[in-house]
């Protein structure tokens, strides 16, 4: 070794030890940069990792310039030095300190328990060229397969009866009844071949093209745009504006959608391709209530209406036998008020300007005005409908804050509660309430409605066993075996007793720890069933705005390599104080809920968390809901398998969300790279598409060593440098045991993962910043 190791070791060996001397570590700084200088630590490979031992001093290092290494781990090491031994020796010390400082352990790990609410699949995932019919149609049966009602008593009343356009639309049917002879529609064509249905439909509506707020059209013939997938529609209704009147149609304009066909074949399968529909007129519109939905096959119409709590409809009829309650349905989609076709009426618009008011912190009524393109929003149905918008005071400069609507379960605590609560508590690093406004909910939607029993779908399109409904056979399942080696605190790979868990009966229903230690997230006081449902036929929902602040930047737009690593360890920081401080778990991280912020203006936070909609305290009983959707690409992996949530769980979701963005996102967005040198496969689509058990495997087998390489190798050759980090933050959470089992359990002690994964985010940071040699040749 050379003699300034020596030096600088001797420096270390004879001092006092008193970690406030800055002489002592910039003594032990220069040793290990002597030793990463030295060529054999490029050579030599780690024990504990995949990566060289040069790169392990450097993390050694950064913990020594951030003053948390002990200094007296370093005397056995700095004394081998100054009295010169063998290489072979010296280099044996320095595996010895790496192991002792950075091999993980593995901790007592706080039994699991099976209580929350369970977790429902939805089409959210499916985006951009994914949005395939088989895959997004499989999806939607997922999402309404436990809530689709049929024949609901009072549909037609409430919706087509007693309005101010109804004597309209009664005298238009007397105008017109002489076409209805012998019991029939004399025009209407036999077979019902649909180019000639069309037809015959514009045929006889056409008088009131002239007059109604609205009228049918086609996209057979012309592009309808403003969708990430190209999709015709047979007939819809839009306003009937001259400003309308082009040669493409756009989403956002459509208000009805009408099915037709010469038959009704596949009930299930037409019932999913208007769902197709429905998505795609709720992405583009996010804010919409609900949507209205008519089908004629052959001569049969039905009358629907979806929202966000699943569709519903009137009952079928014959338009030959009943002609009047035809033209009553058909000529109401054009006459309807913007509130009656569900379209929103929370947000004023004025001069092409979009403003909300909401109540502040103080009561006060405040205006602000939003800019309509979203941030981001969910791309599904059955959903929380999640939409964000940068808002501002009117006439302001930049946006300061961001308006988000959702629709969450109303037996769920409110947002604004726990924002106020965070904030009493002390938490940083999450985002201000500004004000909010409770706007309605779907049993006020759905009032005067009767609902019986929920539709029953004959056969199954779902690949997901997701619903509640096949909850009560998750332990019966095939995977049942892989549930029970991946529990909490179970190595995976390593299995239990066989009879540990064979059946849902014999789930465990108590908890060994003391009530000062139910504390990581999964407590389970007030326990009620996994399975428990109020007595609603329907999950309501609360259709409510809220005003936060900063307004920040999605995650994905982030400028530098830098910026991000800033604003995921901030993030984790900001999870840290709302769990610890604020004892409130999130439970929903993903990339939609990290923004990146002005660290000079907000507390020194690159990144900052939002979206508390499905957010716990501590201690709570459940919420009652039947079920929450989650991202399914971030959803840990036990969570996957039905485990309750803990905090462990949302820092897997953070390297997941990690990985998401280097493998996927700055390959979409060209940063730094080639869009055409991207590799051909996209090893990340397992992870949402499947089942919950094919989706838990498809990680839990990415998180060992061979595959997690292999996700690696997605990454752009700009973006290599962070993957130290990567492996680094997957020794962090699953420590690899013998045989290549992943740990899955969730320390007791928070800081046993929040601490190194903090600091993995730190010295990668450091390591990208500019680096000051002094004239000796070591890092100062």
């Amino acid at each position: 070794m050379a003699e300034k190791s020596s030096e600088h070791a001797s420096r270390v060996n004879h001092g006092n030890f008193d970690g406030q001397d800055a002489g002592f570590q910039r003594a032990i700084s220069r040793l290990f940069s002597a030793l990463i200088n030295h060529e054999a630590s490029l050579d030599l490979m780690s024990k504990i990792g995949s990566t060289n031992v040069a790169s392990e001093l450097s993390t050694l290092f950064t913990f020594v310039q951030s003053g948390n290494l002990n200094y007296r781990s370093c005397r056995d090491l700095s004394r081998l030095v100054i009295g010169q031994a063998s290489d072979v020796v010296i280099w044996n010390a320095v595996f010895e300190l790496i192991t002792a400082v950075l091999q993980p352990t593995h901790p007592t790990s706080i039994p699991p328990s099976y209580n929350d609410t369970p977790v429902k699949i939805s089409s959210a995932s499916q985006q951009a060229s994914e949005q395939t019919r088989r895959l997004v149609e499989n999806r939607i049966f997922d999402e309404i397969k436990d809530c689709t009602f049929k024949d609901v008593e009072g549909f037609i009343p409430k919706y087509f009866e007693g309005k101010p356009w109804s004597n309209n639309s009664y005298r238009f049917y007397q105008s017109i009844k002489d076409q209805h002879v012998a019991g029939r529609w004399a025009a209407f064509p036999e077979p019902p071949v649909q180019d000639d249905v069309f037809q015959w439909w514009f045929d006889l509506l056409a008088p009131l093209r002239a007059t109604e707020r609205g009228f049918y059209y086609t996209s057979e013939t012309r592009e309808l745009t403003g969708g990430e997938a190209k999709r015709q529609l047979d007939l819809f209704v839009k306003p009937n504006t001259e400003e309308l009147q082009k040669d493409k149609y756009n989403w956002k304009d459509v208000q009805v959608i009408g099915e037709l066909k010469q038959s009704e074949d596949d009930k299930k399968a037409n019932l999913l391709q208007v769902g197709r529909y429905v998505r795609d007129v709720f992405s583009a519109q996010p804010t919409r209530r609900h949507v209205h939905v008519f089908t004629l096959y052959g001569s049969t119409m039905q009358a629907w209406v979806f929202d966000r709590s699943g569709p519903y409809s009137s009952t079928a009829f014959n338009i030959h036998e009943k002609p009047e309650l035809f033209i009553l349905i058909a000529t109401g989609y054009l006459m309807m008020s913007d509130e009656e076709l569900g379209l929103d009426t929370f947000i004023q618009r004025d001069n092409g300007n979009h403003y909300v008011n909401i109540t502040d912190g103080f009561g006060k009524e405040r205006l602000l005005q939003f800019n309509p393109e979203p941030i981001a929003h969910q791309r599904a149905i059955v959903c929380r409908g999640t939409s964000c918008f940068h808002a501002k005071l009117p006439n302001a400069g930049d946006y300061h804050c961001v308006v988000k609507f959702s629709w969450v379960s109303a037996t769920r605590r409110p947002e604004a509660e726990l924002l106020a609560l965070a904030n009493e508590r002390g938490v940083e690093g999450i985002a201000k309430l500004i004000g909010h406004h409770h706007i309605t909910t779907i049993a006020a939607m759905r009032k005067d409605l009767t609902f019986g029993k929920r539709h029953a779908f004959r056969g199954t399109l779902s690949t997901s066993g997701s619903s509640s409904s096949t909850s009560r056979f998750l332990f019966n399942s095939p995977y049942s075996q892989r549930l029970k080696a991946s529990t909490t605190g179970t190595p995976s790979g390593q299995q239990k007793p066989s009879d540990a868990v064979t059946d849902s009966r014999k789930r465990p229903r108590s908890d060994s720890r003391k009530p000062d230690e139910a504390d990581n997230g999964n407590s389970r006081e007030n326990e009620t069933s996994l399975y428990a449902r109020d007595n609603s036929p329907f999950d309501n929902r609360v259709f409510s705005c809220l005003v936060i602040q900063p307004g920040g930047r999605p995650l994905r737009e982030f400028v530098s390599i830098l910026e991000l690593l800033e604003a995921f360890r901030d993030a984790i920081k900001a999870h840290r104080s709302l769990f610890t401080r604020g004892r409130i778990l999130h439970r929903d991280i993903s990339e939609n809920n990290i923004i990146i912020t002005n660290p000079e203006q907000n507390g020194g936070f690159t990144g900052m968390l939002i979206d508390q909609d499905l957010a716990k305290e501590l201690g709570s009983a459940r919420s009652g809901a039947r079920h929450q959707t989650g991202t399914m690409e971030f959803m840990a992996i036990q969570v996957l398998n039905r485990i309750d949530h803990t905090y462990r769980h949302d820092l897997e979701s953070f390297l997941y969300v990690f990985l998401w963005i280097c493998a996927r996102r700055v390959w979409e967005r060209g940063f730094q790279c080639k869009k055409t040198n991207r590799h051909p496969t996209d090893a990340l689509t397992s992870w949402y598409t499947g089942s919950f058990s094919m989706i838990a495997d498809s990680k839990q087998g990415h998180m060992h060593v061979d595959l997690f390489e292999r996700i690696l190798d997605r990454f752009p050759g700009s973006l290599n440098r962070l993957k130290p980090l990567c492996r680094r933050l997957r020794e962090i959470l699953f420590s690899p045991l013998e045989h290549g089992a992943l740990f899955l359990g969730t320390p007791e002690s928070p800081e046993i993962l929040y601490d190194p994964m903090i600091e993995a985010f730190d010295t990668t940071s450091q390591q990208l910043r500019p680096v000051v040699i002094d004239p000796s040749g070591f890092y100062t």
